[in-house]
C-alpha cells in the first residue's frame, strides 16, 4: 500500500482525524480503508499511481497490511501477506526471507503489532506519547500542535542531507526506532528489538568461491522477485543504466532472470552515464528511456508556486534533495511508477566496495565522523550552531545503530556503518516518496545480503573488484562494456586508477574533516534557476526570516544546501510556526 495512519481512538477526536485525512489527500492519497479494531483506528490508503494487493484479514481475526514494497519468500501482494501472517511469531522477529523497504501492520492472536523490514529502512513516524504513528511525516507536522524545533536536526538536515536515527526537525514527532518492532496495547507501546545478527568475521572461503556465492544469492533472489511480479511478454521491470557498478549489476541480475526490462538513464547527451548506457543498449539491442532532466519545461515565475506546492507534499515536507525544482524530479517519478511497473534501484549496491575509502585497521567514531560526517561548514553558521555539540549527537546515534558498547570499532564493524546508518537513514526517505507512488524496490538492501556483504574481506573489495567479478560472472557480456571508471568490469583494475584510490585511503582521517569547508572557503555559488530571485520571490517573499537566526545566508556557496535550507524555510513558513 501507500500511506498509512494509526492512531489510538481515546486520543483522537473526529476533527483531528479529518485533518490527517486531508493532509494525506494533498499528498496524493484518496479513499482509504479505515479499520476499527479494539482501542485503535488503522487507515490504509493504496499507492497513488499503481496500487497493489496491501490487505489480507482472515475469520479469525488475523489481518496484515504492508506500506512500502513487500516482498516475501518469493511472493508479494496478497500472497507474501498471507505466508507472512501465517509464519510469524509476536515473540520473535526472523529477518529472513524479505526483500523490499516496508511497514507491515499486523495482528496476531489478538496483539496489534508495527514492524518494519529487518534493516529498519522504512520511515514510520510517531508524536511524543506514541498515540499517532503515519508513514507520512506531514501527516503529523501538520496536526500535532505546538511543534519545537530540533536545532540538531535542523542543521543535521541541511549538512547531511537527512536526519539520522530518532530526530525530525520537530521535537515533538520522532521516527520509530529502527532496531524494534513495536506491540500497540490498549494504552501503550511496548517496543521489542529485532535482535538483528550480524557476523563480522571476515570468510577464509576461496576467493572464486565467495564470488560465486554472492552471484548465486544475487541471481536466486532476483529470480523470486521475476517470477512473482514480471511478465516476459509486457515489461514490468524498470531499472536505470549508467556508467557505475551497481546498475550494471542490477541490469545483468533481471536480465538473467528472464525480465523484459524497460531500462533508461538521466543526464545530458554528453553525459559519460549516457554515452554508456547508449553504448550498451544499441549493442545488445534493447531501446534505452534518455531523460533530460534539464529539458523540462521552464515554468512562469507565477506557476511556479503551485510546483513547489506540489513538491512539498509528495516528497513529505523535507526531503534530500529539497523541493525547489521545476518539477522535473516529481514528473520522472510518477511516469516510473505508470502500468504498475516494479522500479528497482541499484542504490546501496556499495555494499560489495570499499565505500569509505579506509584501508585495514582500528577506528574511532570519531574517525568515522572525520571520514564521512564533517560536510559542514562553521562560516555558514551563526552561534547556534556548537560544533561539539553537533558531533557528539552524531556520535551518539552511530554508537546506537551500530549497536557498539563503545567507541571503537575493528574494520568489519566500519563498513557496518554504511548499511546500518547511511542506508538505513539517508536512503529511508527517498524510499518512501518513492514507494507512495507505486512498487519500487532497492534489492541489495537486504538482510541476507548485508550479512553476506560484510564477511568479504576487505581486500577483494578494494577498488571495487569483488563486485566487477560478481558483474562478469552473472553476466559477462555486460562486463565487458566500457565503464565511468575508465576501465570494463572484466578487465584488471589498471595501476593509475589503484594509484589514485590509495591516495585516499591513506589520507587521515583528521584530514578528511576539514575537506568540505576548505572546499567551500575557495568555491563559487553556481545558482540553478530554480534558486533565482525570480522564481523564489513568488514562493518565498519575505525571504528568509526563520533561517537567518542559524544561517548567514549571504555566505552561503553550496546550491544543494542552500536549496535544502529554502525547503526547510518553506516548511516552517507553511506550519506558520
Amino acid at each position: 500500500m501507500g500511506d498509512f495512519i494509526v492512531y489510538r481512538q481515546n486520543k483522537i477526536d473526529k476533527a483531528a482525524h479529518n485533518a490527517m485525512l486531508e493532509t494525506l489527500s494533498a499528498q496524493g492519497s484518496k479513499n482509504p480503508t479505515i479499520l476499527q479494531d479494539d482501542s485503535y483506528s488503522i487507515i490504509l490508503y493504496d499507492k497513488t499511481i499503481a496500487p497493489i494487493a496491501n490487505f489480507t484479514h482472515h475469520n479469525n481475526g488475523d489481518f496484515c497490511g504492508s506500506s512500502g514494497s513487500f516482498f516475501y519468500k518469493g511472493q508479494n501482494g496478497k500472497a507474501a501477506l498471507d505466508l507472512f501472517l501465517a509464519d510469524f511469531n509476536p515473540d520473535h522477529y526472523s529477518p529472513y526471507g524479505f526483500m523490499g523497504v516496508f511497514t507491515l501492520i499486523v495482528k496476531k492472536q489478538t496483539r496489534l503489532f508495527i514492524i518494519s523490514d529487518p534493516m529498519g529502512a522504512s520511515r514510520i513516524f510517531h508524536n511524543h506519547n506514541q498515540t499517532i504513528w503515519s508513514s507520512s511525516f506531514l501527516a503529523l507536522a501538520e496536526n500535532v500542535p505546538s511543534l519545537s524545533l530540533n536545532k540538531h536536526a535542523l542543521y543535521e538536515y541541511c549538512f547531511q542531507e537527512t536526519n539520522y536515527g530518532a530526530d525530525t526537525i520537530f521535537n515533538e514527532i520522532s521516527a520509530a526506532d529502527s532496531l524494534c518492532y513495536f506491540q500497540l496495547n490498549e494504552n501503550s507501546t511496548t517496543a521489542h528489538l529485532k535482535n538483528i545478527i550480524m557476523d563480522f568475521n571476515p570468510s577464509d572461503a576461496p576467493y572464486e568461491d565467495q564470488v560465486s556465492e554472492h552471484s548465486h544469492l544475487l541471481q536466486n533472489q532476483m529470480q523470486s522477485l521475476v517470477s512473482s511480479y514480471g511478465q516476459k511478454e509486457s515489461p514490468k521491470i524498470a531499472t536505470a543504466l549508467s556508467g557505475g557498478y551497481d546498475s550494471r549489476l542490477l541490469l545483468a541480475l533481471a536480465q538473467n532472470a528472464g525480465a523484459a526490462t524497460n531500462v533508461y538513464v538521466y543526464g545530458s547527451e554528453v553525459s559519460p552515464d549516457v554515452k554508456i548506457a547508449k553504448t550498451i543498449a544499441s549493442a545488445e539491442g534493447f531501446s534505452l528511456n534518455h531523460v533530460d532532466k534539464a529539458k523540462h519545461p521552464k515554468p512562469s515565475p507565477l506557476e511556479y508556486p503551485s510546483i513547489v506546492k506540489d513538491n512539498f507534499y509528495s516528497l513529505d515536507g523535507y526531503p534530500n534533495e529539497g523541493i525547489f525544482d521545476f518539477g522535473a524530479n516529481m514528473a520522472t517519478r510518477r511516469e516510473r511508477a505508470q502500468n504498475s511497473t516494479l522500479l528497482l534501484n541499484g542504490g546501496s549496491g556499495e555494499i560489495y566496495r570499499n565505500f569509505f575509502y579506509m584501508p585495514e585497521g582500528k577506528y574511532s567514531i570519531s574517525d568515522l565522523l572525520n571520514i564521512f560526517y564533517s560536510r559542514y561548514a562553521k562560516d555558514y553558521c551563526t552561534d547556534k550552531f556548537i560544533e561539539n555539540d553537533y558531533r557528539e549527537i552524531l556520535r551518539h546515534k552511530i554508537k546506537t545503530a551500530l549497536n557498539l558498547d563503545n567507541d571503537l570499532l575493528n574494520r568489519s564493524q566500519l563498513e557496518y556503518a554504511y548499511p546500518a546508518f547511511r542506508l538505513r537513514y539517508w536512503t529511508s526517505k527517498d524510499n518512501s516518496n518513492s514507494t507512495r507512488l507505486g512498487s519500487y524496490l532497492t534489492p541489495f538492501i537486504c538482510y541476507e545480503t548485508i550479512q553476506g556483504a560484510l564477511k568479504i574481506p576487505l581486500k577483494y573489495k578494494n577498488h571495487g573488484k569483488f563486485q566487477g567479478d560478481v558483474i562478469n560472472k552473472v553476466s559477462p557480456r555486460l562486463a565487458s562494456y566500457p565503464s565511468d571508471y575508465g576501465y570494463r568490469f572484466n578487465q584488471e583494475v589498471p595501476f593509475k586508477v589503484k594509484l589514485k584510490n590509495y591516495l585516499t585511503f591513506y589520507r587521515p582521517p583528521i584530514l578528511r574533516r576539514y575537506s568540505y569547508a576548505l572546499q567551500q572557503k575557495f568555491a563559487t555559488l553556481q545558482l540553478p534557476a530554480p534558486l533565482s530571485q525570480d522564481y523564489l520571490s513568488t514562493v518565498l517573499p519575505d525571504g528568509t526570516p526563520y533561517m537567518n537566526d542559524y544561517f548567514k545566508m549571504d555566505k552561503i556557496k553550496d546550491a544543494a544546501l542552500l536549496g535544502r535550507i529554502l525547503t526547510l524555510e518553506y516548511l516552517f513558513k507553511h506550519l506558520k510556526l
